[in-house]
């Protein structure tokens, strides 16, 4: 029995190449189910390894491919995960949190950045 679940095409800011040199611009991502978290706890690798893997799978690529990626690109990834863990009612807004707590992040760390000199040419 399968059940439709919903689908999600993620535009990486920095495309990649696969093995047989084709750029790949975009990514989609479905959503998980049950049995890709219960086949993630049979791998075998360090927990950040079996999380690209199952990121691999539920974006139907090679994880070699997940593993090239940027961390930025990898980033949008792990977010669309978290979204597609709240009920579907409340993804739209779990997109907004996330966005929300992303620039908070980036702000913070540009500030600390600049009180640190490290764009300031010191």
């Amino acid at each position: 029995m399968t059940y439709p679940v919903e689908t999600v095409t993620i535009t990486l800011y920095t495309p990649i190449k696969d093995a047989a040199g084709n750029e790949i611009a975009q990514l989609s991502m479905r959503e998980p189910k049950v049995f890709d978290r219960i086949r993630q706890s049979y791998l075998k690798g360090t927990p950040e390894e079996n999380e690209a893997d199952m990121i691999a799978g539920l974006c139907e690529v090679h994880p070699e491919i997940i593993k090239n990626l940027t961390t930025a690109d990898y980033r949008q990834l792990e977010d669309q995960f978290i979204v597609f863990t709240a009920p579907p009612s409340a993804r739209a807004e779990a997109r907004k949190a996330l966005a929300s707590m992303r620039a908070e992040m980036r702000e913070a760390a540009m500030t600390q950045h600049l009180a640190s000199g490290i764009f300031s040419g010191e």
